[in-house]
């Protein structure tokens, strides 16, 4: 597989002009910052259902995408806990401050699979990198809401977590639109005609849409204290970089398969800014809202950068 230099770097500076425009459209008073939260919501329970749905539902059935789907969902199970786990380990001897800690491991693991994730992977990868990125979310959800809470949970221990609402993780649009679509790719059922139609149009947005909300959330107001966090600066580090490039060697040394576009995927969204559920995850377990705030702005600017860097290495 080869991801053309000129190519990426052509799909991504489109995706970033759009982030651009979120931004800007923001700062001139043509949208409300609170506009983002019905736009947020549009996309998780319409449009990114529709993206999810279409991708698998009308791909042809074959045995080895199973399979592929297989290594990518083993893949996610290791490297999720894997980085969690080293990132808690890690931040004591970095000098990460106490109160913060949770936060700043959970930054450094979880990345932003859907909002920016699943545009980029179909911007570079076309459907089937799209379709095998729906599959590694699978693990993003099982250890994130559950491994990635707890460790946010540790920042106030003496705080009573508002308690997670299981039905809410489990019975949500996404999970229902990729189990339709298992149904469907599975059954080798076709979807008609005139209901493919209205949701193919509807998943033409999701990405055009989910990079405007990105510009909009970064248009929110940051003193300078933000660029002068060291401990903002060392999560950036490990979950824009130093995560990426070790799984990616390990990925050369240990291929997932026979199919260059699994590796190609699985570090494709490795290497995506922190996830946007930190600050819903931090609202339910008291974590760090500040830091995650900061986090979050920091890394989706440096993306810009570090995202064709690591495609130049899946190439």
């Amino acid at each position: 597989m080869n991801l053309d230099f000129f190519v990426v770097m052509s799909n991504l500076v489109s995706l970033f002009v759009l982030i651009a425009v979120g931004y800007l459209s923001v700062r001139c008073g043509v949208l409300k910052l609170e506009a983002s939260a019905p736009f947020s919501a549009f996309l998780l329970k319409v449009t990114l259902p529709c993206t999810i749905f279409i991708s698998l539902a009308q791909k042809e059935y074959d045995p080895a995408f199973v399979h592929d789907s297989m290594i990518i969902i083993a893949a996610g199970m290791i490297a999720y806990p894997g980085m969690l786990y080293l990132s808690r380990v890690l931040a004591k001897p970095l000098g990460v401050p106490e109160g913060c800690r949770g936060v700043w491991a959970f930054t450094c693991a979880y990345n932003n699979c859907g909002f920016m994730g699943f545009p980029i992977a179909l911007a570079l990868l076309g459907p089937e990198g799209l379709a095998l990125s729906v599959m590694l979310n699978i693990t993003f959800n099982l250890t994130a809401y559950s491994l990635g809470a707890i460790e946010i949970g540790r920042d106030n221990p003496g705080h009573k977590a508002e308690g997670l609402n299981v039905r809410s993780v489990i019975f949500n649009g996404i999970n229902f639109a990729l189990v339709m679509s298992w149904v469907f790719y599975f059954g080798r059922l076709e979807v008609p005609a005139m209901i493919a139609a209205p949701i193919n149009y509807l998943s033409n947005i999701t990405t055009p849409l989910s990079m405007v909300i990105i510009g909009m959330a970064l248009a929110r107001s940051h003193g300078a204290e933000v660029f002068t966090d060291r401990s903002v600066w060392l999560s950036s580090l490990l979950r824009l970089i130093v995560y990426p490039l070790v799984l990616c060697g390990i990925v050369r040394v240990v291929p997932l398969g026979s199919n260059p576009m699994v590796g190609a995927v699985f570090i494709l969204i490795i290497a995506m800014p922190a996830a946007s559920v930190t600050a819903v995850l931090c609202e339910m377990y008291h974590g760090n809202m500040a830091f995650a705030a900061k986090v979050m702005f920091i890394q989706n600017i440096l993306c810009i950068v570090t995202i064709p860097l690591v495609c130049m290495l899946i190439g």
